[in-house]
């Protein structure tokens, strides 16, 4: 198995055209190099605000709700693009307002027939619990898929021994670790929670970081 683990930059992308050849291209430049699964990172999916314009973008609350309204264009998005590339990829997590009054930050995998299924992220950092209101989200899931069967820790998760523990206990083979940090100490922070959670469970960890300066 091929895995293209995205080291992904947040564009300011102005149309929803441009938002799909930004995905396209990452796509098919996994494809060309035989890549079975495309890994995007943590938080992603903010960039969509910038559909709304730079006054919605730089508002916290208000791009919290942007996003979620893209977040149906966007899934579109990527599962034409696991159909014609014939890829399993998990999808940048963003906030999804699922029925509550906060959102949950969700990462969505897909596989060439559709969408497998969604991971909600379990334990916020103190910026999403304290200043943007984010939630922890539904529990733990093991996805199972052509590729043997797959697990999410977005970021912070990673840290935890055992929520690693859980997944492997329910048959994880590989777990995917989109992560979304400030610095580069943050990056490696997550880094060595999943090289931990991999020694300890004997499985497959894949991290797809963003990057970029921080705005």
């Amino acid at each position: 198995m091929i895995i293209a683990a995205a080291a992904y930059p947040l564009d300011p992308v102005a149309t929803p055209k441009a938002y799909a050849a930004k995905q396209q291209d990452w796509a098919a430049r996994a494809a060309a190099q035989g890549a079975d699964l495309l890994v995007f990172p943590e938080y992603g999916r903010m960039e969509l605000a910038a559909l709304d314009g730079p006054d919605i973008a730089g508002d916290l609350a208000a791009s919290l709700r942007a996003v979620d309204r893209h977040t149906a264009m966007a899934n579109d998005v990527t599962a034409d693009l696991a159909q014609k590339y014939r890829l399993h990829i998990l999808a940048a997590s963003g906030p999804v307002f699922d029925g509550g009054a906060r959102p949950v930050n969700r990462a969505t995998l897909f596989g060439p027939d559709g969408i497998i299924g969604h991971q909600d992220k379990q334990v916020m950092t103190r910026f999403e619990r304290e200043t943007w209101d984010v939630g922890p989200g539904g529990p733990l899931r093991v996805f199972d898929t052509a590729l043997g069967k797959i697990g999410i820790l977005i970021c912070y998760d990673a840290e935890f021994p055992l929520l690693g523990r859980a997944l492997a206990d329910a048959g994880a083979e590989i777990i995917l670790v989109p992560s979304c940090t400030d610095t580069r100490a943050g990056y490696s922070r997550v880094r060595i929670g999943a090289m931990a959670r991999a020694l300890e469970n004997q499985c497959v960890l894949v991290q797809s970081p963003t990057v970029g300066d921080a705005q």
